[in-house]
């Protein structure tokens, strides 16, 4: 649609308003990458009805930047304390917290994670 006002009208939107329905996270950052400003309120799903563990489970941690997981496990964002540019942020202002792979792995809890 968008595309057809700017063929059409020649337009280009600084801003649009959407209803929840657009607010998914690849939608949101389609327009943020074309510097179109979305006032569109954000899909959150945090309750989770399959019986895994939703985000409301895992409990941060500020004085440390970690998330501690209901087995009690530190999720952290860098597990070592050089500087590596392929970790942190993924550019779309996301920051990845996880435990190593062989916590996990034995976790009795895995299968809800």
């Amino acid at each position: 649609m968008l595309d057809r006002v700017k063929d059409t009208f020649d337009l280009h939107p600084e801003r649009i308003i959407a209803d929840t329905a657009y607010g998914s996270g690849p939608i949101l950052g389609w327009l943020v990458d074309r510097n179109i400003a979305p006032h569109i309120p954000v899909i959150d799903k945090p309750a989770r009805t399959d019986g895994t563990w939703s985000r409301v489970d895992f409990e941060w941690d500020a004085e440390n930047d970690q998330y501690v997981c209901p087995e009690g496990q530190s999720l952290k964002q860098f597990h070592r304390n050089y500087s590596d540019s392929n970790r942190g942020p993924d550019g779309k202002g996301v920051a990845k917290y996880r435990e190593l792979k062989l916590t996990c792995q034995a976790c009795p809890s895995k299968a809800k994670c």
